[in-house]
Protein backbone atom coordinates (compact mmCIF):
# COMPACT_ATOMS: atom_id res chain seq x y z
CA UNK A 1 0.00 0.00 0.00
CA UNK A 2 3.06 2.42 0.95
CA UNK A 3 4.13 1.93 -2.97
CA UNK A 4 0.34 2.75 -4.22
CA UNK A 5 0.67 6.59 -2.41
CA UNK A 6 4.10 6.54 -3.90
CA UNK A 7 3.03 6.50 -7.50
CA UNK A 8 -0.25 8.77 -6.58
CA UNK A 9 1.81 11.39 -4.80
CA UNK A 10 4.17 11.43 -7.73
CA UNK A 11 1.81 11.94 -10.14
CA UNK A 12 -0.18 14.94 -8.43
CA UNK A 13 3.13 16.33 -8.14
CA UNK A 14 3.93 15.92 -12.29
CA UNK A 15 0.61 17.25 -12.19
CA UNK A 16 1.03 20.66 -10.38
CA UNK A 17 4.71 21.06 -11.76
CA UNK A 18 3.07 20.64 -15.16
CA UNK A 19 0.10 23.14 -14.62
CA UNK A 20 2.98 25.97 -12.79
CA UNK A 21 5.14 25.61 -16.34
CA UNK A 22 2.05 25.88 -18.22
CA UNK A 23 0.60 28.79 -16.15
CA UNK A 24 4.23 30.57 -16.39
CA UNK A 25 4.48 30.05 -19.97
CA UNK A 26 0.96 31.81 -20.26
CA UNK A 27 2.43 34.84 -18.45
CA UNK A 28 5.70 34.98 -20.46
CA UNK A 29 3.74 35.20 -23.46
CA UNK A 30 1.35 37.80 -21.95
CA UNK A 31 -1.42 36.38 -20.43
CA UNK A 32 -3.64 38.44 -18.74
CA UNK A 33 -4.24 37.33 -15.62
CA UNK A 34 -7.80 38.54 -14.92
CA UNK A 35 -9.19 36.48 -18.00
CA UNK A 36 -7.18 32.88 -16.59
CA UNK A 37 -9.19 34.19 -13.80
CA UNK A 38 -12.28 34.78 -15.58
CA UNK A 39 -11.75 31.46 -17.68
CA UNK A 40 -11.14 29.45 -14.51
CA UNK A 41 -14.37 30.61 -12.88
CA UNK A 42 -16.54 29.94 -15.79
CA UNK A 43 -15.72 26.60 -16.04
CA UNK A 44 -15.42 25.36 -12.57
CA UNK A 45 -17.15 27.69 -10.84
CA UNK A 46 -14.49 28.58 -8.45
CA UNK A 47 -15.99 32.03 -7.12
CA UNK A 48 -19.07 30.30 -5.82
CA UNK A 49 -16.65 27.71 -3.53
CA UNK A 50 -14.49 30.80 -2.14
CA UNK A 51 -17.71 32.43 -1.16
CA UNK A 52 -19.15 29.06 0.16
CA UNK A 53 -16.10 28.27 2.47
CA UNK A 54 -15.85 32.02 3.41
CA UNK A 55 -19.55 31.57 4.51
CA UNK A 56 -18.47 28.67 6.63
CA UNK A 57 -15.50 29.89 7.98
CA UNK A 58 -17.69 32.70 9.50
CA UNK A 59 -20.60 30.94 10.94
CA UNK A 60 -17.54 28.51 12.88
CA UNK A 61 -16.37 31.63 14.04
CA UNK A 62 -19.53 32.76 15.17
CA UNK A 63 -20.70 29.78 16.76
CA UNK A 64 -16.97 29.69 18.57
CA UNK A 65 -17.40 33.05 19.41
CA UNK A 66 -20.85 32.46 21.11
CA UNK A 67 -19.33 29.10 23.15
CA UNK A 68 -16.91 31.76 25.10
Amino acid sequence: MKKGWHIILGIVIVALIVGALSMGVGFLTGADSARILQNLDDHFQLRAYVDAYKDYAVQLFQYLKSLF
